[in-house]
């Protein structure tokens, strides 16, 4: 399977529509303060307000020569979770088929448990394709957990999963780690920016 151009926005959409009821709980991470981050990753954070059923104001402007494409996703999620309240996907990509992209997708559940057992089905999916995975896993539900998979095969080089609440994050850069203009960090800091400016 080939992830290039919008698949990997097809990709992310795929991994957290599906559904499983699974439950976890689990030292809040000091993630913003320890990363080494790129230029990119700082340019893409915003601060304010975002919209999540549009994901507008989710990210910056994109890096010259990219684009920033938005989906509202919704409507056609609900069908097969309806406990998810909202969802939508945002992606930063350039006009090469294999170029480097970071694309995320944000969902709001409407409770707690739907959102541990999203962020559980993701972690074991990931386990089970033997991808090494990193976490940090909080016993108080009002920290962050994240998780982190290293890919590096069929056009994703890491997805990086956050759950704060009822809210579950999803974002990846590709087509590897190596050629991507952003870094692992840089997912941890877009991705903890964006999830605590939803709550």
């Amino acid at each position: 399977m080939m992830f290039r151009f919008l698949e990997p926005l097809a990709f992310v959409a795929l991994l957290v529509t599906a559904c499983i009821d699974l439950s976890g709980e689990g030292s809040e991470p000091n993630t913003s303060g320890s990363l080494d981050t790129t230029e990119a990753g700082r340019a893409a954070l915003l601060t304010g307000p975002l919209n999540p059923e549009t994901c507008e104001e989710v990210l910056a402007d994109p890096p010259s020569s990219y684009t920033l494409q938005l989906q509202a996703l919704t409507a056609s999620a609900q069908g097969g979770s309806p406990r998810l309240e909202t969802m939508c996907a945002a992606i930063f990509q350039t006009s090469a088929a294999d170029g480097s992209f970071l694309t995320m997708a944000l969902i709001r559940f409407d409770s707690l448990d739907p959102a541990i057992a999203r962020y559980n089905l993701l972690k074991a999916a990931l386990i089970a394709l033997d991808h090494p995975i990193s976490e940090i896993d909080n016993a108080n539900d009002d920290l962050l957990d994240w998780f982190a998979a290293r890919i590096d095969s069929d056009g994703i080089g890491q997805t990086t999963v956050l759950r704060l609440n009822n809210w579950v994050l999803s974002i990846s850069i590709g087509p590897t780690i190596a050629e991507s203009t952003w870094n692992t960090d840089d997912l941890l800091l877009i991705g903890e920016s964006i999830i605590r400016r939803a709550q």
